[in-house]
C-alpha cells in the first residue's frame, strides 16, 4: 500500500493520502454529510468563487470538488494497482488547507483538501469483473447521503448531481490510465464501473472519444477525451460559459474547439481535414 500511496502523489501531488487514525483537524466525510452548518459553508465557500452563482451551481462546484477529491484518492490505487479502499463516510477524514495558485499571470486562492483513510480494509480482487464492483459500490454508497442532502439544501436535482460525480471518475480514470500507461485498461475498467445498468451513476453521455489533428507532414496526433454527462452550470455565473465537454454544448462545436486547443498546444497552424 505505501508504493501505491507514494504512485498516487506522484501523479496528484497537491491532494495528500495516507492512512491514520482519526485526529483533531480532520473530520469524517460522514460528519461533514450531516452537519447543515458545515456543508452551508462550503457551499458559501464555492459561491465567493463565482460572483451570481445561484444554489444549485454552488451544489454543482461542491459535488465537483469532492467528486474530484474522491477520485483523486481512489482512482490511481485502481488503475496502478488493482487497489479499491474503503472510502465509505464513516472510514474516511478529510483536512483543509488553504493555498495559493499561479495561473496565468495571475495568483489566486485555493483550497486543498486532504485525504486519510481510517480502515486498512483494502481489498485486491484478481477478478476485474469484480473489483469494478467493489469500486463503483464504494462510490455510490459514499455519495448517496450528500446527494440527498444537497438536493434537499439547494434544489439541485439528484440525477445532475450523480452526473458530476461520474464526470469526475471518469476524467480521473482518463489521466491515471496515461500515467501509468493502462490508457485501454483505464477506459474499461471506468466504463465498467459508471455504465452499469440501474446505477445512478449510468448515464447515456458520458462518454470517451478520440479526435485526431494532423501537421504539415501529414502526421496524424490523436487524443482521448471524455465527452461529459453532466454540466457544471458555470456558463450561468457572470462572464461563465460552456466547458467544452459540457453535455450542453453540440457535438460539431466540441470537436471543433477541441481539434483548435490541439493545435494550439502542439504549435500547429489552424488546419482543415482534421478526422475524428
Amino acid at each position: 500500500m505505501r508504493t501505491a500511496l507514494a504512485a498516487q502523489a506522484r501523479l496528484w501531488p497537491e491532494q495528500r493520502v495516507e492512512v491514520g487514525k482519526a485526529e483533531p483537524g480532520w473530520i469524517t466525510a460522514e460528519a461533514l454529510f450531516a452537519d447543515p452548518a458545515v456543508l452551508e459553508d462550503h457551499l458559501d465557500f464555492h459561491k465567493a468563487f463565482h460572483h451570481g452563482a445561484d444554489r444549485k451551481t454552488c451544489a454543482a462546484a461542491l459535488i465537483i470538488d469532492h467528486g474530484q477529491t474522491v477520485a483523486i484518492a481512489s482512482v490511481a490505487l485502481f488503475v496502478g494497482f488493482g487497489i479499491v479502499a474503503d472510502f465509505s463516510p464513516p472510514h474516511i477524514a478529510l483536512r483543509f488547507e488553504m493555498g495559493e495558485s499561479e495561473h496565468g499571470g495571475h495568483v489566486h486562492k485555493v483550497r486543498h483538501t486532504h485525504v486519510r483513510y481510517l480502515s486498512s480494509a483494502f481489498r485486491t480482487p484478481e477478478d476485474p469483473d469484480e473489483l469494478a464492483r467493489l469500486y463503483r459500490r464504494g462510490i455510490e454508497d459514499h455519495f448517496r447521503p450528500l446527494i440527498a442532502r444537497l438536493r434537499d439544501r439547494t434544489g439541485l436535482s439528484r440525477n445532475a448531481l450523480w452526473r458530476l460525480v461520474a464526470d469526475a471518475i471518469a476524467g480521473r480514470f482518463l489521466e491515471a490510465g496515461r500515467h501509468f500507461d493502462r490508457l485501454a485498461e483505464a477506459k474499461a475498467s471506468a466504463m465498467a464501473i459508471l455504465k452499469q445498468p440501474g446505477s445512478p451513476l449510468n448515464n447515456r453521455q458520458l462518454h470517451y472519444f478520440d479526435l485526431t489533428v494532423r501537421d504539415g507532414g501529414d502526421r496524424a496526433h490523436t487524443h482521448t477525451f471524455r465527452a461529459r454527462g453532466g454540466c457544471c452550470r458555470f456558463y450561468m455565473v457572470e462572464s461563465g460559459t460552456l466547458c467544452p465537454t459540457c453535455v450542453l454544448n453540440p457535438a460539431d462545436r466540441r470537436d471543433a474547439e477541441l481539434r483548435l486547443a490541439m493545435r494550439r498546444h502542439l504549435g500547429l497552424p489552424a488546419g482543415e481535414g482534421d478526422s475524428r
